[in-house]
Parts: C-alpha cells; structure tokens; sequence
C-alpha cells in the first residue's frame, strides 16, 4: 500500500501553511494576554475553507469535500504555522467533536441547519460531556434528560466546555437514567436561544487563552425531540465516533 502523499495533496498542505502565515499572523502577544477570542481570524479561516474540511461538498462552505488524510495534512500545517495556538485548538474542537457527529448521526433536517453555519462560520459549536465529578468517568454523568411530550427537559452543569461562554449551539450529552450507565447516555443541539439554557463566564487559564472555556447551565431547558442527535441511549456512540 502507498503511503505517500500525493503532489495535489502536499498543493494543498503548502496552501493551509502560506494561508496561515498571511492572513492568521496578526498580533497575538495582547490578545493571549486578555484572553480574546478573535472573531475575524475565525471567519477568515471559513472563508479559506478550513471548518469546512470535516464536512460533505453539500453542506460546507467551500463546495469542496476532502479526504480525512487531506484535513490531517491540512491541520497539522495550521499547527506549523499558526502562531494563535488556541484558534487552532478551537478549530479542532469544532470540526472534530462537534461538526463530525452531525455529518455521521444527524438527520437530515439537522445537518442542512447546523453544517453551513459551522463551515461558514456564523454560528460556533461546543462539545458539552464533562462535568465537575465526571472526567475521565465521563459516562458518570450528573445531567439529566427527562421525556416530555414532544421533547426533554435537560437539567444540570456542564464544566471547562471550549466555546462554552460563546456558542451558538452546543452537542450536549445527559443521562436519561443513570442506572442504565453509559446505556442511558443521549445527545442533544441545544441552541442557545433556548430558554433555560445560559452559558457561564470565560475560565482563566495558563495556556490556549486565546480560545474560551467555561461552563454551561441547563435549568428546565427544553430540547424539541427534533434536536435529539441519534437515538436515546446511542451518546456513547457519538462521543468515540
């Protein structure tokens, strides 16, 4: 089997890099040291076509669909030349752990409302799984989901979510029993418009201050079952995809 890469690819990967060093290699030192997110790296980075290289032609923002090999290839020369470490940490967050789970899990209806968005960078996603008393015992989990006609109520606390304080739509994973163990695990896209549902203050930190983290509230929040992403029970599938 040939492992190489291919002269398209290594094209490719040059690009990411020259991108990067032109348009990301703004002032960073102030930034880092107030902890500022900066929005206009993000949507440039969009508009290059990065948020869109975990998601089908169809539903991105480029009209291009890449292989996983390339996206790699393509991320690992953001790391080489992006000097914000905490974009390029966002960036990941997103595509991988929020972005990914839609495009292999979520319905239709869901992937045409959320994808574009994500890849075109007007909306930010959170992945929201741990919780103060649940780290590594991430399926321990304390929040809960509760059928209601038409949908769920989702009480609890997310902690240390990246893009808590700032997203637009969150991957939420509650419990619908906790003596089902990992079993009872369910994922939901909270949007943050939902009444219930409020995002906490920026965590300080010593290091990728430049992307924010911090937790996220959930009292009585409402989820229609629309948002439900997969079926009850099938976190677990989503959170090791």
């Amino acid at each position: 089997m040939d492992f190489s890469w291919s002269e398209k690819d290594l094209a490719y990967k040059n690009s990411v890099s020259a991108f990067a060093e032109r348009e990301l290699d703004e002032p960073l030192v102030e930034r880092e040291q107030a902890g500022e997110f900066s929005r206009e790296l993000w949507l440039r980075c969009a508009r290059f076509g990065i948020q869109s290289l975990s998601v089908p032609a169809e539903y991105n923002a480029s009209g291009d669909t890449r292989s996983f090999m390339t996206a790699m290839r393509a991320m690992e020369a953001m790391g080489y030349s992006c000097k914000d470490n905490g974009l390029t940490f966002a960036l990941n967050a997103q595509m991988w752990a929020v972005q990914l789970p839609i495009v292999k899990f979520g319905s239709e209806q869901q992937k045409q409302r959320y994808l574009p968005g994500l890849c075109d960078g007007s909306l930010i996603g959170a992945h929201a799984m741990t919780e103060r008393e649940t780290g590594s015992d991430a399926y321990s989990m304390a929040t809960q989901a509760e059928k209601r006609p038409g949908g769920y109520l989702l009480n609890g606390v997310k902690e240390l979510i990246t893009f808590g304080p700032l997203a637009d739509v969150a991957l939420v994973f509650a419990t619908l029993d906790p003596a089902l163990g990992k079993w009872g695990v369910t994922a939901f896209l909270v949007d943050k418009q939902m009444a219930g549902f409020e995002g906490g203050e920026v965590r300080q930190k010593m290091g990728l201050r430049t992307v924010p983290i911090g937790d996220l509230r959930f009292n009585n929040c409402f989820v229609p079952e629309e948002n439900r992403l997969g079926s009850e029970g099938a976190g677990v599938s989503l959170s090791t995809s």
